[in-house]
């Protein structure tokens, strides 16, 4: 079966902040950020969260956000720059690692499905907890956690799609992959001198038929991208012959057509304070 061109990464994580939107913004009124708060969102992305953040303190607060990618920032700009006065959300150019502000100069941090990412974590949350004020929130969103369920009725090659998407990331998680990484914020967070006051865990149920953004979110970044040619070589080739059989769109049994389709995606949020 012939394989899409990959969209630009600026896309799939646009697709992924729409597919999780619903329960972001649920979770970001549970944390209650104070009005007129400043807060820094550490890896931006296209802007949607820091967009929202900016929304839940209020006129009188002000977001920050940063990416070490030019075109990121400027894909945020793009998407919500104009959804905001400058002086309310900004996107800038900004390293994890080492953050161009002044010692606590932020309320609260916030780092969503980013700080996995991130070779030196260490240096990364000193960092936050070096720009945020004494008594401040440093706040750790990760997707995933524990495993979503997107191909319900198949666990046995789900699970193999996901072994070899874990071993796939080792290129760029370095000795652990990200689904071990994510598995050490906690540890991470608490080495770093921050004291976990909060985890919680949001579950996404999605059901057929199924939302515009649920669909284009599992079909284009999920099933194309993170499942995709990237992997076959990590698959027997009946596995692979399978997960086309139910990923591909033009196959008869693609699995987002079945109208029993559902799936379970996981949020998990830590909450630590300096």
């Amino acid at each position: 079966m012939t394989q899409p061109e990959p969209e630009p990464f600026t896309r799939s994580l646009e697709r992924m902040n729409l597919f999780q939107e619903p329960e972001a913004r649920t979770l970001i009124a549970d944390l209650g950020l104070p009005p007129a708060s400043r807060g820094l969102d550490v890896g931006c992305g296209v802007g949607l969260f820091a967009l929202w953040l900016a929304e839940a303190v209020g006129a009188d607060g002000r977001v920050v956000g940063i990416e070490p990618s030019a075109e990121r920032v400027e894909a945020a700009r793009d998407l919500v720059g104009g959804a905001r006065p400058g002086a309310r959300l900004e996107f800038r150019v900004g390293d994890a690692t080492k953050i161009d502000a002044a010692d606590a100069s932020f309320d609260w941090v916030w780092c969503g499905d980013v700080l996995h990412h991130v070779q030196d974590t260490s240096r990364a949350l000193a960092e936050f907890a070096r720009v945020v004020r004494p008594g401040g929130r440093v706040i750790v969103k990760e997707s995933q956690l524990l495993h979503g369920l997107l191909l319900p009725g198949h666990p046995v090659l789900e699970r193999r799609l996901r072994q070899a998407e874990m071993e796939w990331s080792r290129h760029e998680g370095g000795e652990f992959s990200f689904e071990e990484r994510r598995q050490r914020t906690p540890g991470w967070l608490r080495a770093a001198g921050l004291q976990v006051e909060g985890f919680r865990t949001y579950l996404l149920e999605r059901r057929a038929p199924l939302p515009a953004a649920a669909r284009e979110y599992i079909e284009r970044v999920v099933f194309e991208r993170n499942w995709g040619p990237r992997l076959r070589d990590r698959l027997t080739p009946a596995d692979w012959e399978q997960r086309s059989a139910l990923c591909e769109p033009s196959s008869p049994g693609f699995v987002l057509d079945d109208a029993d389709y559902y799936c379970l995606y996981p949020i998990s949020v830590l909450v630590a304070r300096r």
